[in-house]
């Protein structure tokens, strides 16, 4: 039987934290969230009585996202060791989503599942496309370092080892097996968490695959005129970003 894991990145208030919970609960039990925070640990010894992890890597807390390679290595690491201690928890898939991309069905894990299989992947991602050989930006900056590329010809088992992937680092969907595989290869390299995880996954032998028809309410950028309201009517399952919780006021419950 499947079982997915929601891990929630989050560096927010305790209040802030408890409504995204609130929130989450509508299509999640709370024993199927676990949240990773890389906020202040003050505030992590005071928030909510959920299933957490600290974040203590200076890789998530960069100045520059894209120019300082910002990685969540860490968050994975430490989602891989919370499952490691928790075996009775028989999670098969594992979801990853930033604080400010929601769900807006009650039925996400199972739509999730359906696509996966659909598509014959491991790994699920919003934009996922190739970037090697072309004149992209995130490319272009990465392969001035000769470490990138070499790294992967010594680890990769594919006979093409030159193979660069995107895909936005806002929320996506894994096996556990692909999740823990990538959480255990030792990072060697700085790479940006949008090239690195999505190559990595590719290079150690999994099926990467985008989500389609899931980009209209996802975006790096605030997606004007949009709401949830409206985004449910996109036939969307998630929306991003939502950065003022203040502005939402249903619940994934809403959706028939």
């Amino acid at each position: 039987m499947s079982r997915v894991l929601n891990l929630i990145l989050s560096h927010q208030t305790r209040g802030e934290v408890e409504w995204l919970l609130k929130w989450w609960s509508h299509c999640s039990p709370l024993e199927n969230i676990l949240l990773a925070y890389g906020g202040a640990r003050e505030n992590f010894n005071s928030l909510p009585d959920v299933q957490r992890v600290f974040i203590d890597d200076p890789r998530l807390r960069v100045a520059h996202k894209q120019r300082d390679k910002q990685s969540y290595g860490g968050v994975w690491r430490a989602a891989a060791a919370w499952l490691a201690q928790h075996p009775q928890a028989d999670f098969t898939h594992v979801y990853f989503a930033e604080c400010d991309q929601l769900p807006l069905i009650p039925d996400l894990a199972n739509r999730l599942i359906g696509r996966l299989t659909q598509e014959g992947a491991d790994v699920l991602g919003h934009g996922v496309h190739r970037i090697d050989g072309t004149s992209n930006s995130y490319y272009l900056y990465h392969i001035h370092d000769p470490c990138f590329e070499a790294f992967w010809r010594r680890i990769s088992v594919r006979s093409d080892k030159q193979v660069v992937f995107w895909m936005m680092g806002t929320g996506s969907f894994w096996t556990r097996r692909a999740f823990l595989a990538v959480a255990s290869q030792h990072e060697e390299i700085k790479a940006y968490v949008e090239v690195y995880l999505p190559t990595l996954a590719h290079h150690l032998g999994f099926r990467v695959r985008d989500f389609r028809d899931q980009h209209g309410c996802v975006s790096g950028d605030p997606l004007r005129g949009l709401s949830v309201e409206s985004a449910r009517r996109k036939g969307c399952w998630t929306m991003h970003p939502i950065k003022d919780y203040g502005t939402v006021c249903s619940s994934p419950s809403r959706e028939k």
